[in-house]
């Protein structure tokens, strides 16, 4: 009596202090001094238990206090269980079970959600701790909590959600063994339990529908809370058990769910359960009876459901209204999932009969307003016109025309609606406003949506060429009717609208995406277009004369589209062929209608918007003739003379044009001629043409010499040193810097674009071949090579300026205004944080505001800077052996490139080592290592250790003293931070190349940002012709991460490179980047076996890569795929070197808590013969893991975390064959009569 005295006056203290940190009014102070006393009540006190059943049961407490209480039990339960009598485990369970009998409140409400959840969890976690074993009664007593009313059925589902959850869904149960015991006990009970829910939902829903006839509305409520939580503990058990307990009853529970789906008080929780059931995965003998959904009656319930409107116009419903619709969609994905996987597969999974039924239910959600539904049902399509046996059905025929007339409109792009006029309409505005809270967030998504239904127009095409086709070709002809009326008004108003939001422009871009989709899968089908009818529509385009830089531009795009019928004809050129005579006569009207652009005159040139339009009509004109001759230089080659003569007039011809045309599109129209004389195939000729173009440059590049001596003189050069101004037109400096871009940017243009024919035969004949490698192989020169050369150490004295622009003195000697200038630009650092930038309209003149002065050097610097890598980065593989066979090259290299980079910063280092070390490296062939690439990694290899190191030091400072943690996101150590993680991560790219080989990508053609510029747009966005001209290395298909290549072993017998090339290796092990360490792990393995053959290996050597291994699982052993990799590792070093340094024993017996005889152990593995080749047993492995156990580190989400300890049970009663069918053994039995029974 004593004690429950002594409970009633804790319980009171703790009431009060649970309502003191519930209140809104409590002091911080106040409230944090209450929580602690709670805290420390719940893991000191022996009366935990004891109090919590008494505030949880007591009718005076409120809710918070009664969740407290029952908090406390679930404490005692869950980390005390082990250590507690077993009356108190039986008092605990008797009054939990009391508690469930008595119900928490009425099941209709949802306040108490948080209370009947924490009840719940009571009896979960005494079932995990004794069930099925030691608790055989528990069947019954749910049975009879069950009988007692909705209350208790409620609370009884709640357990079956919350057991399913953590044995089944999210597997949350420390003790596997435990876990298995109750998922075997769950599978014998199944169809019992499946029963049951059947039936509870047959019940209720009709008990709902009665009461609710009746206008007892609290009784229905609490029916319907019933079917609710049937549902969701349904769906916690569909997408795990086997299907023949969903398909029992001859699919019975399918066909409720069905059914459900058209009952707004239950169809959104019937479309989750469903989506679980039609997503599931498995074998196919799993998954086949799922094709039950396309029977006809399931298939009119679903449609039906799509197409009941929202009970009311109010926000709410109609809210209600599209989440079920969304979760409809994923039924239905779900389905087509089905049918894709299933269809075709063997002779009995066939059509469907009722895929009509399907495909107008999809239809009709395409045309919804909302774009959320319309692309879920996007998607659905997507998925059906990838499938050969769906896409080619008659049904599916019979719909695509109805689907491309529906998606077309919804590709029109949609402006974030500033306001809604009514907030409960049912208009796509008001979708968008109920979705998305920002225009940037809406923005995102709708360019994925229209990339999407974009799709369906290429996917379509593939099927139906001639439908889609035929909707471009009249949606086409319509708008160039109204085109031509709105170019006469516009001429008659003097008015020119150059704004993307104009309606007018917003459709011509629809349908310029819609045409460019389907054009660019004409030559991948058989059944094409009619020629003629494309080179008509091409000439209607070439007919419309528009004064309107937008419009034009759009145009352009669409003869760029259209041009694919100008190479169909090509193929058909023959005396008395008039098609494709008249195709060879659009060619110079096309070309004339690109060249006329470049110089077309805005009506108003003084008015801003009309100005920046043409600029960018003109970067878009010459980035279109860079297309062309990229994709079609074969049908460009016989005008090319033609084209030559244009671009020679728009170069040389003074006054306004040359005023237009900025020098950086000029070198783009270069480009264009240079991709063409590609397929001269006549090495004379091209070096001729090369030699045209590059001639005036040479003048140019001796000119800068002056100011490439110092960084002073550059400064002085480009006017660093003078006041930020709006330059006036023909200002020295400004004239000085457009010089030296036009003339880096047209050797770049030359090194990128030129090279030689890419069939053998064709480069033989034309002179290219001077010799054959030591395979082979022949080996061509470049046209560009003689005249590149003479100007590569003017271009590598630029580069040595620009590091030493970093310098003390010359960051001292920069005026005023522009301080701050080698800073990253906001872009780059975007994209180096992994922000997604916005996606925007090219043409859209309002994206940019003016640049002021300090922006426009900034850029300049950025340009040069990003163009000098590019250059060096391409010339490796462009220029091939003349390259590298030059004279001092490594020496140059080392004195330009790599000058004073302990003053470079991180972002500046990287597209050296990206953009021009990376390609330079693997394009190098095997003669020239010794002479070029060994000497280059002399001189990195240490400065990079060193660096790296010094910067992994400081970082790891900043997250001791908390600078940088998960709260803070933008400062500079954040900046600082990722910088270096990605630096490192492309040095060990290189090393990777350099040591075992692999495979390089066209990144280095980017460098560390997105380049802004209108050059780089028309030679990035194209593919690049030198990337994929033959190189020495390229071509290594059949490389192994175990083989240590020709270059790298090279480096490893150099004594300075190798070992500091392990070193950065070892370290990088450890430093806190997961994919540095993985990456540096991938390549240890072989440099280690390499370094041991060649008997490289010391004991200190030896001793520092086993710690380095150690130290890796101590950072980043907590994470599974590090802990693999280092895992094996450790074991291979151990394999390789342990026989010959018996030391790293004993660097074993270091790790805290070890035991000695575990090491005895993994010796004596160690010491039997290895498997073959790399593979290492499992048995060492697990020794291995066991060993390091106590170095691994903890989650940050586990470091505070309470061990919860659960003691296995003895082993279950093993079910026999027979109890493994339907029928259970009669004890269970007994206890499953009575919980399943119907009575209530």
């Amino acid at each position: 009596m004593a004690q429950h005295g002594g409970t009633e006056a804790l319980a009171a203290e703790l009431a009060k202090a649970v309502d003191l940190i519930m209140h809104p009014m409590t002091q911080q102070q106040a409230r944090l001094e209450a929580y602690m006393a709670c805290e420390r009540f719940k893991e000191e006190s022996p009366l935990c238990a004891q109090v919590g059943l008494y505030l949880a049961s007591s009718p005076q407490s409120n809710q918070q206090v009664r969740h407290f209480g029952l908090q406390l039990i679930e404490y005692t339960i869950k980390f005390r269980w082990n250590c507690i009598s077993h009356e108190e485990k039986v008092y605990i369970k008797d009054n939990a079970i009391k508690m469930l009998n008595v119900g928490v409140g009425p099941a209709e409400d949802r306040t108490l959600l948080p209370t009947k959840d924490a009840l719940s969890r009571i009896i979960v976690e005494m079932i995990k701790r004794e069930w099925p074993q030691q608790w055989s009664d528990l069947l019954p007593e749910l049975s009879s909590a069950c009988a007692k009313g909705e209350s208790q059925t409620e609370l009884v589902l709640l357990v079956f959600l919350r057991l399913v959850e953590d044995v089944a869904l999210l597997q949350t149960i420390e003790s596997n063994q435990r876990r298995k015991d109750m998922y075997q006990a769950l599978n014998n009970n199944m169809n019992d339990i499946f029963e049951f829910f059947l039936r509870l939902v047959e019940q209720h829903v009709t008990a709902f529908r009665e009461t609710t006839r009746q206008c007892n509305y609290t009784k229905a409520n609490a029916h319907s809370r019933v079917v609710e939580m049937v549902l969701l503990t349904l769906s916690g058990f569909v997408e795990w058990v086997s299907i023949q307990h969903i398909m029992s009853s001859n699919g019975k529970l399918m066909h409720f769910l069905c059914i459900l789906l058209n009952d707004k008080a239950f169809q959104c929780n019937a479309a989750e359960c469903l989506a679980q059931i039609t997503n599931r995965k498995g074998q196919v003998k799993e998954r086949k009876p799922l094709l039950q959904l396309f029977n006809e009656e399931p298939l009119r319930y679903i449609y039906q459901a799509s197409q009941i409107p929202p009970d009311s116009v109010s926000a709410h419903s109609i809210e209600q209204h599209h989440n079920f619709l969304k979760k409809l969609l994923q039924v239905l994905n779900g389905m087509a999932q089905q049918l894709v996987a299933l269809w075709g597969k063997d002779d009995a999974t066939q059509r469907p009969v009722h895929l009509e039924v399907l495909l107008e239910c999809l239809l009709l959600l395409v045309q919804h307003p909302s774009l959320s539904v319309a692309h879920g049902s996007a998607l659905i399509w997507q998925l059906l016109l990838k499938h050969e046996p769906c896409s080619k059905d008659f049904a599916t025929l019979n719909y695509i025309p109805k689907l491309i007339h529906t998606i077309a409109p919804r590709i029109v792009k949609l402006p974030y609606p500033a306001t809604t006029s009514s907030p409960a309409s049912l208009s796509t505005e008001a979708y968008i406003r109920l979705e998305y809270d920002s225009e940037e967030e809406f923005a995102l998504y709708f360019f994925r949506c229209r990339t999407d239904f974009l799709e369906i127009f290429r996917l379509a095409t593939l099927v139906q060429p001639l439908v889609t086709y035929g909707y471009c070709e009249q949606w086409l002809q319509q708008r160039l009717r109204h085109a031509v009326a709105e170019a006469e008004a516009e001429a008659k108003s003097g008015t020119v609208s150059c704004s993307v939001l104009d309606p007018v422009y917003l459709e011509w871009d629809a349908l310029v995406s819609v045409l460019d989709g389907v054009l660019s899968r004409i030559l991948l089908v058989a059944e094409r277009p009619s020629v003629p009818a494309g080179l008509r529509l091409l000439e209607e385009c070439l007919k419309l004369e528009t004064v309107n830089p937008l419009i034009y531009s759009i145009l352009l795009s669409c003869i760029s589209a259209l041009f694919v019928f100008l190479s169909m004809s090509s193929c058909q050129i023959t005396a008395t062929n008039c098609v494709a005579m008249s195709g060879v006569s659009l060619l110079p009207r096309v070309l004339d209608k690109i060249f006329r652009a470049l110089v077309l005159k805005p009506p108003n040139e003084l008015e801003k918007v009309q100005a920046k339009s043409a600029k960018n009509l003109r970067r878009h004109a010459a980035s279109l003739l860079v297309k062309l001759a990229h994709k079609y230089p074969l049908l460009l080659l016989p005008v090319f003379e033609q084209i030559n003569g244009h671009v020679e007039m728009l170069l040389k011809e003074p006054g306004q044009h040359q005023h237009q045309l900025s020098r950086l599109m000029r070198t783009t129209l270069q480009e264009a001629l240079i991709l063409i004389s590609n397929h001269f195939c006549d090495f004379e000729r091209q070096t001729l043409f090369i030699e045209h173009i590059v001639q005036d440059k040479r003048s140019e590049w001796l000119a800068f010499s002056e100011a490439l001596k110092s960084p002073l003189d550059f400064m002085s050069f480009v006017g660093l040193d003078k006041p930020p101004i709006f330059a006036v037109e023909g200002a020295p400096s400004l004239e000085n810097r457009s010089r030296l871009l036009d003339a880096l940017h047209v050797v770049l243009g030359v090194v990128k674009r030129c090279t030689w024919p890419d069939d053998p035969d064709r480069a033989q004949r034309g002179g290219f071949v001077i010799g054959c490698t030591e395979l082979g192989n022949p080996i061509c020169r470049n046209p560009a090579t003689k005249h590149v050369v003479p100007l590569l150490s003017h271009v590598l004295s630029l580069m040595r300026v620009l590091n030493e622009l970093f310098a003390p003195e010359a960051l001292a000697a920069l005026s005023e205004g522009y301080r701050g200038i080698h800073g990253m630009l906001e872009h780059e650092k975007k994209l180096l944080m992994g922000i997604c930038a916005l996606p925007t309209d090219p043409l859209d003149t309002t994206i940019r505001s003016e640049p002021t002065p300090f922006e426009k050097m900034q850029t300049f610097m950025m340009m040069v800077t990003e163009g000098c890598y590019h250059l060096m980065g391409s010339a490796g593989p462009s220029l091939g052996r003349d390259l590298y066979q030059l004279l001092g090259l490594a020496d140059a290299i080392v004195s330009n490139v790599f000058s004073r980079m302990d003053l470079v910063p991180d972002y500046r280092l990287r597209p050296i080592i990206r953009v021009f070390f990376k390609p330079f490296v693997y394009s190098c062939p095997p003669t020239f290592y010794d002479s070029v690439l060994v000497p280059l990694f002399a001189h990195l290899a240490p400065l990079m250790c060193e660096r790296l190191t010094r910067r992994w030091i400081y970082i790891a400072s900043l997250y001791e003293s908390g600078q940088l943690n998960g709260e803070v996101n933008d400062t500079q150590e954040v900046l600082e931070d990722q910088l270096n993680r990605t630096l490192t991560r492309e040095y060990l790219d290189v090393l990777k190349i350099a040591l075992v080989g692999g495979q390089i990508g066209a990144d280095h053609v980017a460098a560390g940002g997105a380049n802004a510029n209108s050059n780089s747009t028309a030679m990035e966005n194209e593919e690049h012709s030198m990337d994929s001209a033959p190189q020495s290395r390229a071509i290594q298909s059949a490389l192994l991460s175990d083989i240590i290549s020709d270059l790298g072993g090279k480096l490893l017998r150099n004594n300075l490179i190798g070992n500091y090339i392990l070193m950065t290796l070892l370290k990088a092990i450890a430093w806190n980047d997961g994919m540095c360490s993985m990456k540096a792990v991938n390549i240890a393995a072989p440099v280690m076996r390499f370094l041991a053959a060649e008997q490289m290996m010391d004991e200190n050597k030896a001793v520092t890569a086993f710690t380095a291994v150690l130290q890796g699982m101590q950072v980043h052993g907590q994470h599974e795929a590090n802990q693999s990799g280092l895992v094996t590792l450790g074991v291979q070093f151990y394999e390789l070197l342990r026989p010959q340094f018996p030391i790293l024993s004993e660097v074993l017996q270091h790790i805290p808590s070890v035991n000695v005889a575990d090491i005895q152990k993994f010796d004596e593995k160690i010491a039997v013969a290895p498997v073959k080749g790399n593979k290492v047993d499992r048995a060492k492995k697990d020794i291995f893991k066991k060993l390091t156990v106590q170095l691994v580190g903890r989650s940050v989400n586990q470091l505070f975390r309470h061990e919860v300890q659960i003691a296995n049970l003895p082993p279950m009663h093993k079910a026999t064959k027979a109890a493994a069918t339907v029928d259970m053994d009669s004890n269970q039995n007994a206890s499953l009569t009575r919980l399943f029974s119907e009575g209530k």
